[in-house]
């Protein structure tokens, strides 16, 4: 459950992107969703609602909840449309329309070769800053397909080992065979390399603390169609490590497009990358009930459970100066054997149900943990909740496309003690359209 404004926005990319073969300037996102006939075909192609394939072989996992599919299918979607829209083709007169005969083949985990890596094999270099689409991205790969429609290649499953048949990296994670199931069973996907536009490797890049950075690196190079990275698109949802958790993957990739979470405007290459949500399986997993626009039981909310001493400091301030308007919750310490923590929250021994509390409070804050990329930002969109952020050079999910002030606040890090007067100041008329 989107927050209503935000869906209106992704439908307005996708209107967006058709309208761009003329290599016209980008239009406000609120001036092209006026557009009924657009606004129909964009929504087919963002929920992907019209998928048909042939199974022909066993899928690495059970098939995933209808929830789950339309989720990773409507983020590959808007990362593809995101990426047409900060000018990936540009050059290239493009079409997403289906393609719905296609047949897609499933790999079974259990038939995955080994792929030994030498300790001298090659690491490509680091991410390269300078990268733009006119500079890193070659568009003469894509105009193999009929209608020049954007098909993408995944690799098949590798299990990468060192000299000692160490593994490079954890086994692949649910949520990434998710995705790349919910890529294989749209119409973007080609079982021929050769008609690709974009790789996907089927490396899990999810998470940086499952991985081994320099042996992954070597891992990627081994890709047939790597070549420096080129129009290969990685995901990354947990940048860093301990203790600096840096905001982009650490593992090299020269030119490979990032799709991550948690950039910050140092490291993000705009027009290039594509900022994304993190993940949450919280919200995810959970049957929220729609809210209408009004008022809440709390006016503010936090629910971060690590956050800063000194920004809980800060939020107790704030509830001790406001009552029962504003709600910190904390973990709770106080629960029987049996019932899962993660699924609740405290304030001192009054215990509440996570993420259906969220849809309590009007505002509910997003401030910054070890990463700037939080989960939580999910579960508050999810909820109905108008996030408030807090989490200063955060690049925010699709934000070259997405007008982020019309379904959120951002309040600087040095203002939160401010923030309640600052959401005071918005008019309740304000407020009821970004609850939309």
């Amino acid at each position: 459950m989107w927050n209503a404004e935000v869906l209106k926005s992704l439908v307005a990319v996708t209107c967006l992107c058709q309208m761009m073969q003329s290599h016209s300037r980008l239009y406000p996102p609120h001036t092209v969703a006026r557009h009924q006939e657009c606004e129909e075909e964009a929504l087919w192609v963002i929920m992907c609602a019209s998928v048909k394939y042939n199974i022909r072989g066993p899928a690495l996992i059970p098939r995933m909840k209808t929830k789950h599919r339309i989720y990773y299918i409507t983020l590959f979607s808007i990362v593809l449309l995101g990426l047409i829209a900060t000018g990936m083709f540009q050059f290239w007169p493009h079409s997403i329309e289906s393609s719905s005969d296609w047949s897609v083949q499933k790999r079974s985990i259990r038939d995955v070769p080994v792929v030994r890596l030498p300790a001298d094999s090659p690491v490509p270099e680091r991410g390269d800053l300078s990268c733009r689409m006119h500079t890193c991205f070659d568009v003469y790969r894509c105009g193999f397909n009929p209608k020049n429609k954007i098909k993408v290649y995944i690799y098949s499953l590798k299990k990468y080992v060192d000299d000692a048949g160490v593994p490079v990296s954890s086994t692949i994670s649910q949520e990434y065979n998710e995705l790349l199931t919910a890529v294989a069973d749209s119409d973007y996907y080609t079982e021929d390399i050769a008609r690709a536009c974009l790789f996907i490797p089927s490396i899990d890049l999810l998470n940086q603390n499952a991985l081994r950075v320099k042996e992954t690196a070597q891992a990627l190079a081994q890709l047939s169609r790597w070549d420096r990275g080129t129009n290969h698109l990685l995901f990354n949802m947990l940048p860093g490590g301990p203790p600096d958790y840096n905001t982009a993957l650490d593992v090299p990739r020269d030119r490979a497009l990032l799709a991550g979470g948690g950039f910050s405007t140092w490291t993000y290459r705009q027009g290039y990358d594509v900022s994304i949500p993190v993940y949450s399986p919280l919200s995810a997993e959970v049957d929220l009930p729609e809210k209408g626009p009004g008022p809440r039981r709390y006016f503010l909310l936090s629910s971060q459970m690590a956050l800063h001493p000194e920004y809980r400091e800060e939020l107790a301030a704030l509830q001790a100066r406001h009552g029962e308007a504003v709600l910190v919750l904390d973990k709770c310490t106080n629960l029987s054997e049996g019932i899962p923590a993660a699924r609740k929250r405290c304030h001192k021994h009054q215990v509440f149900d996570y993420p259906q509390v969220l849809q309590e409070a009007t505002f509910c804050v997003v401030p910054r943990g070890a990463r700037l990329g939080q989960a939580v930002l999910s579960d508050v969109l999810w909820a109905g909740c108008i996030p408030v952020i807090i989490a200063d050079s955060y690049i925010l999910p699709f934000s070259e496309v997405l007008d982020w002030k019309r379904a959120s606040v951002a309040v600087p890090e040095e203002k939160m003690s401010d923030v309640y007067s600052i959401l005071q100041s918005i008019p309740q008329r304000q407020i009821e359209e970004m609850q939309r």
